[in-house]
């Protein structure tokens, strides 16, 4: 040992108690400040369902007469009662829901951590609801899943596509969305700046999305008339998209002039739906079909899990993925135990 060391005395840390004030008073800002940007972050469309799924729950505490912070297991297990029975909303809506009202609670101004045993507890009462419904053989509550619009539904829909400025626009958002594996969030996130011109074809960049950013490499098609890299440059050039951080896809004045504002996201998905109804299919293909269908397409196309995940943005092991997975692989001959029996 050094003896030239001073010798120092032993360093405890401070307990927030013992802060002063002036220092509570920065960490505080701090709080706000990361509160508000982490806000910021979070896709409108997530932050418009939460606060729809806030204001369910504040209608239900009105009637029980109860304050808004009193997430308990009791009350819990009546909001999922009070949606099932009375509201009669879907599954997933109720689940959503629960989960809105968690992350409301945990932000100011009320900062409430809910005991996650009544969350699941609640969870567990609303799994009891949907498996009794499914033995009275109710029909399922809400939408369903959103039909997979496969390529060749594709090929037919921008076939249908007419050649002026809204035909333009359509063609290229769907066969981009498609190529992307879009949902109907990202499509309308998309900015001049994320699609970058590769000699390969294009470089998109999905800023805007439920999980992490990702860029998808977009190459030529082989036909010209489905060639999503062509069908972006017809209408970016028709449209005049010249300014990096505006919108790559637009409103459409019914006189055919481009507006500068963007497409909502409940925009986009209409449009996707209506180039359906156009082409004739009786199930609405929705913002969220484009996506399924490229998930499906490719794995049938014998892509590999991982490719597919990257152009998706799926995590590893996701359950999604993996419905899209089985929707081609129940037909495979070592996937299906059937397929070559001989019967």
């Amino acid at each position: 040992m050094d003896d030239a060391l001073p010798a120092h005395p032993e360093k405890r840390p401070l307990h927030p108690a013992q802060f002063d004030d002036q220092l509570r008073a920065r960490l505080a800002a701090l709080d706000t400040a990361s509160d508000a940007h982490a806000t910021e972050q979070r896709p409108d469309n997530t932050t418009r369902a939460y606060a729809a799924d806030w204001k369910t729950w504040t209608t239900f505490c009105e009637t029980l007469q109860i304050p808004v912070t009193a997430a308990t297991r009791g009350t819990l297990r009546m909001f999922v009662d009070y949606l099932w029975n009375r509201e009669h909303r879907a599954y997933s809506t109720i689940d959503r829901k629960l989960a809105g009202v968690a992350v409301t609670l945990r932000h100011p101004p009320y900062e409430i951590v809910v005991d996650p045993k009544a969350t699941k507890a609640a969870r567990e009462l609303l799994k009891d609801y949907r498996k009794q419904a499914a033995e009275a053989e109710e029909p399922e509550r809400g939408r369903g899943k959103a039909p997979a619009m496969r390529l060749a539904d594709l090929q037919h829909i921008v076939s249908l596509c007419g050649t002026d400025i809204f035909g333009l626009r359509d063609r290229a958002m769907l066969l981009l969305g498609f190529s992307i594996a879009a949902r109907r969030a990202e499509l309308a996130g998309l900015r001049l700046r994320n699609i970058r011109d590769d000699e390969n074809g294009l470089l998109v960049h999905v800023a805007v999305s439920k999980t992490e950013p990702r860029t998808v490499p977009v190459p030529y098609g082989k036909n010209t008339d489905t060639c999503p890299v062509r069908a972006w440059h017809a209408w970016a050039q028709a449209a005049q998209i010249l300014e990096p951080d505006r919108h790559a896809f637009r409103r459409i004045h019914h006189t055919g002039k481009v507006q500068p504002q963007g497409l909502s996201p409940q925009r986009a998905g209409d449009l996707i739906t209506a180039a359906g109804l156009r082409a004739g299919y009786e199930d609405l293909f929705t913002g969220h079909s484009v996506r399924s269908g490229l998930a499906t397409e490719a794995r049938r196309a014998g892509k590999d899990r991982k490719a597919i995940a990257a152009i998706t943005g799926h995590a590893d092991g996701s359950k999604v993925l993996d419905g899209y997975m089985r929707i081609v692989d129940q037909w495979d001959e070592k996937d299906n135990a059937l397929v070559g029996l001989g019967l």
